[in-house]
């Protein structure tokens, strides 16, 4: 686990001392080409973390309920296309899991979400983009059924935010899962977050 908050806090400084030499390279050679597909010279990196509130859905177990977590990690904001809309891959640390029974299934991701958000106005913003999430660590012990945690999970995010001013964005977020937790039932993940990004 430590190796995995290291990789993503080493790749979030990287990103963070190399954009201003990307961004000086590129913004010139952007003006001349004339293409404004992708505004390189605007693009902003911040960081984001938050809390969530995660559960299974499917069948296989009864007296299922959710359980608390939280999230942590990078975020970059890049314009492209058309006015307003913004492409803004992540790189996200998450806690996660469920209650069954008297027992719980606490599951750790490293995710890295590809969003599409656009600017409804200047504040308001719709999201929505795929996840792959990968599993680094769990507490599911189970010889008997044979049963393991996959270690991909597969999934869209639907949400949306809100800009209080140039450098801080909130965020609100449902996260369903594609991919079964365990490979011989039916559950899937299924998360709502809450947090903030603060952009440099």
């Amino acid at each position: 686990m430590k190796k995995v908050v290291l990789l993503i806090a080493f790749t979030i400084i990287g990103l963070h001392t190399s954009n201003a030499q990307v961004i000086q390279g590129t913004s010139n050679a952007g003006r001349d080409s004339g293409n404004d597909a992708l505004n390189v010279d605007d693009l902003r990196i911040g960081v984001k973390a938050g809390f969530g509130a995660s559960t299974f859905f499917g069948s296989g177990f009864t007296g299922i309920s959710a359980r608390p977590g939280f999230y942590a990690g990078g975020i970059v904001e890049l314009p492209a296309f058309f006015d307003g809309f913004y492409l803004q891959p992540e790189l996200l640390l998450a806690a996660q899991g469920a209650d069954i029974g008297l027992e719980n299934l606490n599951l750790f991701y490293v995710h890295i979400p590809l969003m599409g958000k656009y600017h409804v106005t200047d504040e308001i913003a719709v999201e929505f983009g795929p996840q792959i999430g990968f599993l680094v660590a769990d507490n599911w012990d189970d010889p008997v059924s044979g049963s393991d945690t996959n270690k991909i999970n597969l999934g869209i995010n639907i949400g949306g935010g809100y800009r209080l001013n140039e450098n801080l964005y909130f965020q609100l977020r449902f996260s369903p899962g594609f991919t079964k937790i365990l490979d011989n039932t039916n559950l899937k993940n299924g998360v709502f977050q809450i947090g903030a990004a603060y952009f440099f």
